[in-house]
């Protein structure tokens, strides 16, 4: 790893935030704990929720009665402990595939499938071949009841596995070859093939009766009824809908879909059920400047689970009884996290010159590091992307730091407008930046914003956003002082991007034909750059790094460099630490000092 020099400024820049930095770990590791709602479900009489949590790093279920206020019972969503097998060596699922209550007592839940091949098979020359017995499948749905005494698997793919010589020959094996086909080998046992479960509903008139669907192996699809009592399965010979998934909305008591979450600068739903528009439009009255989301409703529609977010907290959850018009609120999505002490998120929206919408958050610190603070610019990681969340981690994390924060969403974020076409395709790069630099202007002007200090004034994005980054300090080197780029492609070529971007976009204005690349115009970028690399994760964006560095340091510049840890990618909070630490380190150096100087650079551990 290298890094320039720090001045003895940078190196006491936070002497006393050194010395807390095991209460900056752990604020941190809170602001980044997966909140409580990853999944959850209302039953179907209304009287209870059930929703996922992290404990240590293990997923489990927590039950509750609504009201009254009842006992919480925790479930660990473990294979183990529910019996099913796992082979030595492999991680238990850490996701949910489904999570629903079949009736008003017992919930259903299954860990995401997993797929375990086969070792290859070696013939008598040694040569290696895929196993024509695998893989393993491991697809547990498990139930329990509300108090946690009752509960395991139901049924798993060991349950409907087959012997090839027993099973029916479907369209995939006539496209196998003979050694594919294979089911016997000298001296071996016979493996047995094993399907992938779907989970397709409960049965109306009988909903102790779950729904699934068979697939793979060398079965033709078929259905089952499963008694969530005690897993007793039998044929299921009706045609039966599979629910679709998002961005749809499907109604588990009607068996349709009833509406759909659409791209927005703000989440959105467009809703097919005039009831539930209604609804919508109800609760939105109850919480203005919030955003309300649907999340689920029980089976008469008395009771409608939704979340509400944006303001100071990171969300909370909230049951309405419509007969008495009550909006109960059962629990905050983040309890570890004290609203008082979080930085403060306003949403903004101003217009383009041509008509475009601009959109993000501001996070303003609750104690500035300066009066008035400098502003951290993010882009958005993708084209369009999705919308920036109300509430971000990583924004309360430098507002922590003492800097307000611009998250911007792409003006395309729901959609690109035919009369962008012409200009995305004539610079993507270019109307990002000039989407910024309005932005810039209209917080600067706007009265009902804190005001920032337009002299310091820093771009950052990982993935597009980091080229964005980059490109933006080249174009508009007087507007941004300096700029973090995180896992950046330096170029929108397929051989470079990191990001998923229509083709007709980026061929672009280049000399070549293509979109601007960061080194075919190195000579621009004259402030400071901190680029922060994952070695070996994608290979293209380490050889364009490193020819990055060597054309600044061909003119007598430097770009600063962090090996960044995988941790911080998976989320561990002292690796992500680490790196805030590091991106306000080089911040204090290159943007709180008015009269930037970029200095020699010697090796680091």
């Amino acid at each position: 790893m290298r890094t320039p020099l720090l001045s003895l400024f940078a190196a006491s820049f936070c002497a006393a935030g050194l010395a807390h930095a095991d209460s900056f770990d752990e604020r941190v590791a809170a602001l980044f704990r997966p909140p409580l709602d990853e999944w959850i479900a209302l039953s179907p009489d209304g009287h209870r929720v059930a929703y996922t949590t992290r404990t240590d790093g293990e997923l489990e279920i927590v039950m509750m009665s609504i009201e009254p206020p009842g006992q919480k019972k925790t479930v660990a969503v473990d294979p183990d402990r529910a019996g099913a097998a796992v082979p030595a060596g492999s991680n238990p699922p850490t996701q949910l595939r489904f999570l629903r209550w079949a009736t008003e007592r017992r919930l259903v839940y299954a860990p995401v499938a997993r797929v375990v091949p086969l070792p290859p098979i070696v013939d008598a020359s040694g040569r290696s071949a895929p196993n024509p017995d695998g893989p393993t499948v491991l697809s547990p749905i498990l139930a329990t009841d509300a108090d946690g005494r009752q509960r395991g698997t139901l049924v798993d793919a060991r349950d409907f596995q087959e012997a090839p010589e027993e099973a029916r020959r479907s369209l995939a094996d006539f496209l196998r070859t003979p050694t594919e086909l294979a089911a016997r080998r000298k001296g071996e046992p016979v493996r047995w093939r094993m399907p992938h479960l779907d989970i397709l509903g409960f049965f109306p008139r009988d909903r102790e009766q779950l729904i699934i669907g068979t697939r793979g192996a060398y079965s033709m699809p078929l259905r089952h009824l499963v008694d969530i009592r005690n897993g007793h399965v039998q044929a299921y010979g009706e045609d039966w809908p599979a629910p679709p998934g998002e961005p749809q909305v499907y109604d588990w008591f009607l068996l349709k879909v009833v509406g759909e979450r659409q791209p927005a600068a703000r989440p959105t739903t467009a809703w097919q059920d005039e009831d539930l528009r209604r609804v919508q439009q109800r609760l939105e009255a109850k919480f203005p400047r919030r955003i309300v989301e649907l999340l689920d409703w029980s089976e008469t529609r008395a009771r409608v689970l939704f979340r509400v977010t944006g303001g100071r907290d990171a969300g909370r959850l909230f049951v309405w009884q419509r007969m008495e018009d009550i909006a109960l609120e059962i629990l905050p999505r983040a309890p570890w996290l004290n609203a008082a002490k979080l930085n403060e998120t306003r949403w903004f929206d101003c217009a383009a010159p041509d008509g475009a919408r601009l959109s993000g958050y501001l996070t303003w610190p609750a104690q500035p590091r300066a009066t008035p603070p400098p502003l951290l610019v993010i882009f958005p990681a993708g084209f369009p992307g999705r919308a920036q969340p109300a509430f971000d981690p990583e924004a309360q994390v430098f507002a922590d730091l003492g800097f307000a924060v611009a998250r911007l969403n792409h003006r395309s974020v729901a959609g690109i407008r035919p009369e962008d076409t012409a200009a995305l395709r004539a610079g993507l790069d270019r109307m990002a930046v000039d989407d910024a630099r309005t932005v810039l202007a209209w917080i600067a002007t706007h009265p009902a914003q804190h005001p920032f200090d337009r002299r310091r004034v820093a771009a950052l994005g990982r993935g597009f956003g980091g080229y964005l980054a980059l490109r933006a300090l080249q174009r508009e080197p007087a507007v941004f002082r300096s700029g973090i780029a995180l896992d950046a492609p330096l170029a929108l070529r397929p051989s470079e991007a990191a990001h998923a971007i229509p083709a007709d976009l980026i061929e672009g204005d280049g000399a070549d034909g293509k979109a601007p690349s960061v080194l075919d115009q190195v000579e621009a970028l004259t402030q400071p750059v901190l680029l922060l690399v994952e070695p070996g994760r994608n290979p293209a964006i380490d050889t364009a790094t490193a020819a990055l560095r060597a054309q600044l340091k061909g003119l007598g510049r430097s770009a600063d460099q962090l090996d960044l840890d995988p941790g911080f990618a998976t989320g561990q909070p002292t690796a992500r630490a680490t790196v805030y630490r590091k991106i306000e380190e080089f911040l204090n150096l290159h943007l709180d000092a008015h009269s930037v100087k970029i200095g020699p650079t010697k090796e680091v551990r």
